[in-house]
């Protein structure tokens, strides 16, 4: 077969809506932390689908349940609270085809939705600062531990109003975006690519990601923001 030698940008349709890289490797998933609280406070733990408690054990350092208290919205100097997430600060999980999740915020949050100027993302967020997390190894040893409601950073604008963003999964924390310290912006300009805040690599059961907890888009979408 003979090839023509044409310019490439004449050997592509354009009018088709080619998916983009995000689209070709992730799924998106969304925790949403009110519902989580609801059905806390009315059923406790729940339950996962093998019939073990929700907070599956992570490893020796604690099950998730565990973790959360750890990383609770407390900090250990002062007893000072971290801003809390309200009902719409929900977060995106992304998952890649190799279960790695990137964690972001919804479109629907307020920062991306009202386009808000963001002056500061800290990842200092009491009794952990995610900063500091050193990772080492194929079993990622000495990684911070996120439960569901574990604060990952928080995110201030210009109009004072701040937020706590919270992982929606539990597993190993691999790494924070440190970009997002020097330009907070990013997370603005690039929430589903350069301004994603962590990297979570969560337990899976039998190379399966579970998302029992989590909305898909089509869930996310459904409901009243």
């Amino acid at each position: 077969m003979v090839f023509e030698d044409v310019p490439i940008e004449e050997s592509v349709v354009l009018d088709r809506n080619y998916p983009s890289v995000s689209e070709r490797y992730f799924t998106n998933y969304y925790f949403v932390p009110d519902d989580l609280s609801k059905s806390n406070s009315a059923s406790g733990c729940e339950k996962s689908e093998n019939g073990k408690n929700g907070s599956e054990s992570m490893n020796s350092q604690g099950t998730e349940e565990e973790v959360d208290k750890e990383n609770s919205n407390t900090s250990e100097g002062d007893g000072e609270k971290l801003p809390s997430p309200d009902k719409t600060g929900h977060t995106c999980i992304m998952v890649h085809t190799n279960k790695l999740c990137l964690l972001t915020l919804s479109h629907h949050h307020p920062v991306l939705a009202e386009k808000k100027q963001i002056t500061d993302i800290n990842f200092d967020v009491g009794k952990f600062n995610r900063l500091n997390n050193q990772v080492s190894g194929k079993g990622k040893r000495g990684a911070q531990h996120m439960g569901l409601r574990s604060p990952v950073c928080i995110i201030s604008c210009s109009d004072g109003s701040q937020y706590t963003v919270l992982a929606g999964v539990n597993g190993k924390l691999i790494e924070v975006n440190e970009r997002l310290t020097s330009n907070p912006q990013l997370l603005m300009e690039r929430p589903n690519a350069e301004g994603y805040l962590a990297i979570v690599l969560p337990p899976l059961r039998n190379g399966v990601f579970v998302k029992s907890k989590l909305l898909s888009k089509e869930e996310y979408e459904a409901l009243e923001h």
